[in-house]
């Protein structure tokens, strides 16, 4: 159980490790650190008292002669406080549930009448994807008029990309799922249609660029954002005082050669475009009378690479083609057609209900569609795909077609702000720069979705973000020292145990070790006290486990999200950090041991419903109107507000033949054909605006009544 020494207001700032001083800007630097970790103040003195207390309590009952007869009215004592606590908290939770439900939490409901800073502070959002878009839909219109908002994009318009994989094939238009810009900022906003080369955090200005006029006035195919520098080329500069970094993120192809040259990603609507056009030419082609069985076969096989939604989405409204219309249109041809789904994995939709991806393979299995598991791509060629199976056994496939959607990276532009992020706080910030460094596949936030060493003028949100609880590993000489109360260089299971208890309250990811520390010495001490201990031990576990359940059903911070490794890896851990194998852990061995604790905590999976309620937070933030790029503006909210919290509503996923998944919270999986009818209005329900709720649901009639369009138009 936690040191009650813990007990203090989470996300109050606290006051980290003294740094040199520094010029103004690199001190807004040091200020931000101290508002992102406001752990690091109960590691240097919490922590320290909380470990005295245990140790004079162990002397004290080693010293009375009544320690047992007390010890189980104690334990019982705590055991019933614990269940009244957990009682309050839980009908807190339930009272809040609405707004955490939303992800956004009450900050202050009266309208300030002008910006704090008695100014309009330059807002530029990049991107137009859902965190960017959700954001800006939060700001109201007064809020809004409080800031100078530009936003830049290459994409002129919202793509609600759920929905993509269904117009591979023209399931749905391509216009039935996208809503302009202009309209989302109307009297909001202004917008220019460019790409954003350089982020200059020293300055706070942005390097944009687009293409110039093309040398042919009829050419509209010529390379708008081009990366080289050509002829023509405009570049210029924007300014800003906050930036909200929503640009998304690119297609992993995991260097894997011929992926660039010979597969169709899958991110973009121009990519569902060339895909459809891609098999459309293909039957095409093979109609021709000098088509020989050979080129047939290959061009009539299609293969998708990634077994997650969006490639199952693929797979399946690609084999509603071919088992309808393709059917009715090249009926000469199907014998010659087949479809391959590829996936790394043992499962398909791994993150989804081990039923539901059972269901899937099932669905893929009467449509015609084989299903590769086990199977990692190891090159691509102009005629075929080479892979290779966990046993070795290598694996060669013609195809006409390869739609890859085997994951995603993080951009060229996410690269370079980390870059120049840490040099901002080289030297200024060691609990910044070490965040900087950890591998991430976005830029890293603190709970407030700040960007840390930003100095609270950048904010990123979506799958450009990823939002990390405080790390232990930059605190790692303050923690061996706290825990080190006999200065004797070591720490020995005990102290561990005593450390990872009182800091698990701000170190999540400290919790499971601490249970298995508490088992590995408790079997050392004390057999009788143990025995009766270990009773009201587990009643309290079981009592805050079913606390976490029920709080994460409502909402999930980014603390939440460690993995739980179970006891052998946990034994496997311990053993590995212990170079020495004798039960002591030196500082360089501590410091190993927490580096592969810290690997567990999880970031926010990059999925459109988190971008979104994380734009929904973040607009609640600035429509405090006290925001402004500055850091004490940040620290001012930061201190008042709650971190983000993430509702997950549940999954779902399209398996074709008009079924689908719904992997609900509590309810658990649905399929079936009840949930293909339950799918569809849930993703005409939840487009951007009426227009386009209306095109997404004629275009489900059209398709079941006159069947797909398969005009390929140039």
């Amino acid at each position: 159980m936690a040191s009650p020494c813990f007990a203090y207001g989470a996300g109050t700032p606290g006051t980290i490790i003294p740094l040199p001083k520094a010029p103004t800007q690199k001190a807004e630097l040091h200020t931000a650190d101290r508002v992102n970790t406001s752990t690091a103040a109960a590691v240097t003195s919490v922590t320290l008292l909380a470990l005295r207390s245990r140790k004079h309590a162990r002397r004290a009952s080693r010293t009375s002669k009544t320690s047992l007869q007390v010890v189980g009215p104690a334990v019982a004592a705590a055991a019933a406080a614990a269940k009244v606590a957990a009682a309050g908290k839980l009908a807190a939770a339930g009272a809040a549930g609405a707004s955490v439900a939303a992800g956004i939490r009450t900050l202050n409901k009266e309208r300030p009448e002008q910006h704090k800073s008695g100014r309009r502070p330059k807002m530029v959002v990049l991107g137009t994807g859902w965190g960017s878009v959700t954001f800006l839909q939060g700001l109201s219109d007064d809020i809004a008029k409080y800031y100078d908002i530009t936003v830049v994009s290459p994409r002129n318009f919202f793509l609600y990309t759920p929905l993509l994989p269904a117009s591979t094939m023209g399931s749905i238009e391509e216009r039935s799922i996208v809503t302009p810009i202009r309209r989302v900022l109307k009297d909001k906003a202004d917008f220019l249609e460019a790409k954003c080369e350089e982020i200059d955090v020293r300055n706070k200005k942005l390097k944009c660029t687009r293409a110039g006029t093309p040398d042919n006035s009829a050419d509209i195919d010529y390379e708008h954002f081009p990366q080289e520098e050509v002829e023509g080329k405009i570049t210029f500069d924007v300014d800003y005082d906050v930036l909200i970094y929503g640009i998304g993120a690119q297609t992993n192809d995991f260097n894997t050669p011929g992926v660039q040259e010979h597969a169709f990603f899958f991110k973009e609507l121009t990519d569902a475009r060339k895909v459809r056009d891609k098999v459309t030419d293909l039957f095409e082609r093979a109609s021709l009378p000098n088509a020989t069985e050979k080129q047939k076969k290959r061009w009539l096989s299609f293969v998708v690479v990634g077994g997650g939604p969006t490639g199952v989405e693929v797979a399946a409204d690609m084999a509603d083609f071919l088992a309808g219309d393709a059917t009715d249109l090249y009926p000469k041809l199907m014998e010659y057609v087949n479809v391959k789904l590829v996936n790394t994995g043992d499962y398909l939709l791994s993150t989804y209900d081990r039923g539901i991806s059972e269901k899937c393979v099932e669905v893929f299995e009467e449509k015609g569609v084989e299903v590769l598991a086990g199977y990692r791509v190891t090159e691509i060629t102009k005629k075929e795909i080479k892979m290779r199976q966990k046993s070795g056994e290598e694996m060669a496939l013609p195809y006409g077609c390869v739609v890859w959607a085997a994951g995603i990276k993080q951009n060229e532009l996410t690269m370079d702000l980390k870059k120049s992020l840490l040099d901002l706080n080289e030297g200024v910030s060691e609990g910044n720069t070490a965040i900087l460094k950890t591998p991430a596949n976005g830029i890293i936030t603190d709970d407030w979705l700040q960007v840390r060493g930003s100095g609270g003028s950048i904010y990123a949100l979506g799958d450009a973000a990823s939002v990390r609880h405080e790390r232990t590993s930059p605190y790692s000489e303050q923690l061996f020292t706290a825990a080190d109360l006999d200065n004797s260089g070591d720490l020995t299971l005990t102290e561990l145990r005593d450390l990872f208890q009182g800091a698990s309250d701000e170190f999540p990811q400290l919790e499971e070790y601490a249970q298995y520390l508490s088992a590995v010495v408790d079997e050392e001490s004390n057999p009788r006290i143990n025995a009766i201990a270990k009773v009201f031990g587990e009643a309290l576990e079981r009592e805050r486990q079913a606390w976490k359940k029920a709080k994460a059903l409502v909402s999930q911070r980014a603390s939440d999200r460690t993995r739980r490794k179970g006891v052998e890896n946990v034994e496997k851990d311990f053993a590995e950090a212990d170079q020495n194998a004798n039960r002591l852990f030196d500082l360089e061995e501590f410091k190993g041991l927490l580096e592969r604790i810290d690997a567990n905590l999880q970031p926010f999976p990059p999925t459109a419903q988190v971008a979104a309620q994380q734009g929904k937070y973040l607009s609640s933030l600035f429509n405090q109107a006290i925001l402004d790029g500055d850091i004490d503006s940040f620290t001012e909210v930061a201190t008042a507000s709650g971190p983000f919290t993430y509702f997950h509503k549940g999954s779902l996923a399209y398996l074709g033949g008009g079924s689908a998944a719904f992997d609900l919270p509590v309810i658990g999986p649905i399929t079936g054909p009840a949930a293909g009818v339950a799918w569809k209005l849930y993703e005409t329900s939840a487009q951007l605006s009426w227009k386009n709720r209306a095109l997404v649901g004629l275009d489900w009639l059209r398709g079941e009544v006159f069947g797909r369009d398969t005009s390929r138009i140039a």
